[in-house]
C-alpha cells in the first residue's frame, strides 16, 4: 500500500517509521511503482573481473553490482574509520539517516537496501528521508565523457572560475521538482547578476564605506522606524531560509541569502550614507548607524552563504574580521559585531565574466556528434562503457523512467556497440 502525499511509503518499514519519514514527490513516484507492480526477482552478481567479489567458494570470478554493494560500503566505511560504528547504524532512536542521490538510483536506496537489513532481523537504522534530485542536463543535451559533452570536476579546475562560483549556480539550478539545464549562458549570469551585482555589491559597498567613512570602526547603532522595517523584512527571509532548509530544498534556501543582499542594497541606496556624511553631526551618526547595521548583515550574510560556498564565506568572515565566536547561525538577527570593532581590508569577492568567456567555454566543452566521433580503439574500455550504458538502460526500465529518456539511453548504448570491431 501506499501513504498520501510524500510523507513515506507504507508496508512494515513504512508504517513503523510513517511518522518521522519525509521523501520528496520523485522517490515517492518511483518507490510506489516498484511496489504497486510488486517486486520481482533481481540479479545481484555478475559475470565481471572488476567490482566486488561475492565472497563465497561457489561463485568465483563473480562481483556484485554496484547498486546492490554500495550502500552496504556506507556502514563498512564507518565501521573502518571508527569503532563505535553501530551508535550510527545500529540506532535507529537516536540517530535520523537522510540520503541525497540521483532517481536513477532511488529504488536501491528506498526498497532493496532497507529490506536487505530489515531481512537480517537486526536493529539497523533505516533511511529517514530521502530525496531523489532529477537531471541535471548540458545546454540542452545530456552530459557524456565519452562524447567530451559538458564540463566534469577535473576540468572544472582548469576553467579557472572558482569553485565557489560553480557551487553557487549548480545549487540554485538543482534539480528539485523537475529537470534542470546547465548553460554557459545561465552560469554568466549567476556570476554577473546574482553574485557581482547583488551579494558582492552590498557586502563591498558597507564594508568600504565603513573603512573610509569611518575608520574601519563599527559605531553605535540606532534604530529609526526605517531600519526595524529592513531588520524585519531580513529576518522573514531568514526563516524561511532556514525552513526551506529544513525541508532539504536548498536552491530555495540559496535565494533567500539573495533576497536579503538586494534589500540591504535597497537599505543602503535610500538611506544614502554618503549624503549623511557631509550633514549635520545628527547626520554623520545616522550614517554610522547605517553602515554599522549593513556591515553586520555582511557578517549574517557571511554565516549563513558557509553551507554553499564556504571558500566566499571564510574570504568575507577575513574581510571582517569576524571573531570565531562570532560566527553563529542565529533565528534572528542580530548585530554581533558592536560598536568599536575593527573590520579588515575589503575588496570585491567576485569579477566579471566576460562574454568572450563564454563563448570559448561553449565550444571547448561541445563534445563530438555521435555520428563524427572518432573510432575507439581500446576495446576493454569501450566494452565496459557499453556494460555500464546497457545496466543503466535496464535500470531506467526497471524504474519505469519516461520512453523518452530510455529512448535516449538506448540510442547511445546502440551507438557505442556499432563502434566494436
Amino acid at each position: 500500500t501506499q501513504s498520501s502525499g510524500s510523507s513515506g511509503i507504507n508496508a512494515e518499514y513504512g508504517d513503523e517509521r510513517d511518522a518521522m519519514n519525509t521523501y520528496n514527490t520523485t522517490t515517492v513516484s518511483i518507490t510506489n511503482s516498484w511496489i504497486k507492480t510488486g517486486l520481482k526477482p533481481r540479479c545481484i552478481t555478475r559475470d565481471l573481473k572488476w567490482g566486488t567479489p561475492v565472497p563465497h567458494e561457489d561463485y568465483k570470478g563473480k562481483v556484485f553490482y554496484v547498486w546492490f554493494d554500495a550502500p552496504i560500503g556506507y556502514i563498512s566505511i564507518t565501521a573502518n574509520y571508527m569503532k563505535e560504528w553501530e551508535l550510527w547504524w545500529k540506532n535507529p532512536e537516536n540517530v535520523t539517516l537522510h540520503q541525497f542521490m540521483a532517481k536513477d538510483n532511488v529504488p536501491f536506496h528506498s526498497v532493496i537496501f532497507p529490506a536487505s537489513l530489515m531481512a537480517t532481523g537486526e536493529k539497523w537504522t533505516l533511511v529517514n528521508t530521502l530525496d531523489g534530485i532529477d537531471w541535471l542536463q548540458y545546454e540542452g543535451t545530456k552530459f557524456s565523457k565519452s562524447r567530451g559533452t559538458g564540463v566534469f570536476g577535473d576540468q572544472a579546475v582548469e576553467t579557472g572560475i572558482p569553485c565557489d562560483i560553480f557551487r553557487c549556480y549548480l545549487l540554485l539550478n538543482r534539480p528539485e521538482t523537475s529537470d534542470t539545464n546547465f548553460t554557459w549562458d545561465s552560469l554568466a549570469q549567476t556570476n554577473n547578476n546574482i553574485l557581482l551585482n547583488n551579494l558582492g555589491n552590498f557586502v563591498l559597498r558597507a564594508l568600504t564605506f565603513c573603512k573610509n567613512s569611518f575608520g574601519s570602526t563599527i559605531e553605535k547603532i540606532t534604530l529609526n522606524a526605517d531600519d526595524e522595517h529592513f531588520i524585519a523584512l531580513v529576518n522573514g527571509h531568514l526563516s524561511s531560509y532556514y525552513k526551506h532548509f529544513d525541508e532539504r530544498m536548498m536552491s530555495r534556501a540559496f535565494e533567500c541569502v539573495f533576497a536579503i543582499s538586494k534589500i540591504g542594497n535597497q537599505y543602503l541606496q535610500y538611506n544614502a550614507p554618503w549624503v549623511l556624511t557631509k550633514g549635520s553631526d545628527a547626520d554623520k551618526q545616522r550614517a554610522g548607524s547605517v553602515i554599522s547595521v549593513a556591515t553586520n548583515v555582511a557578517a549574517l550574510l557571511s554565516v549563513i552563504i558557509s553551507p554553499f560556498m564556504p571558500t566566499m564565506s571564510k574570504i568575507l568572515q577575513e574581510q571582517i574580521n569576524m571573531p570565531e565566536e562570532k560566527k553563529l547561525f542565529t533565528e534572528s538577527f542580530v548585530p554581533l559585531l558592536k560598536p568599536g570593532h575593527i573590520i579588515g581590508q575589503p575588496f570585491p569577492l567576485f569579477s566579471k565574466m566576460e562574454d568572450a568567456s563564454v563563448a570559448a567555454f561553449k565550444t571547448k566543452f561541445a563534445g563530438q556528434d555521435s555520428s563524427s566521433s572518432a573510432p575507439v580503439t581500446d576495446v576493454e574500455n569501450l566494452q565496459r562503457e557499453i556494460e555500464k550504458q546497457g545496466n543503466k538502460v535496464r535500470e531506467l526500465k526497471s524504474s519505469k523512467a519516461s520512453p523518452d529518456l530510455i529512448k535516449s539511453e538506448v540510442a547511445i548504448l546502440l551507438d557505442l556497440k556499432k563502434k566494436l570491431p
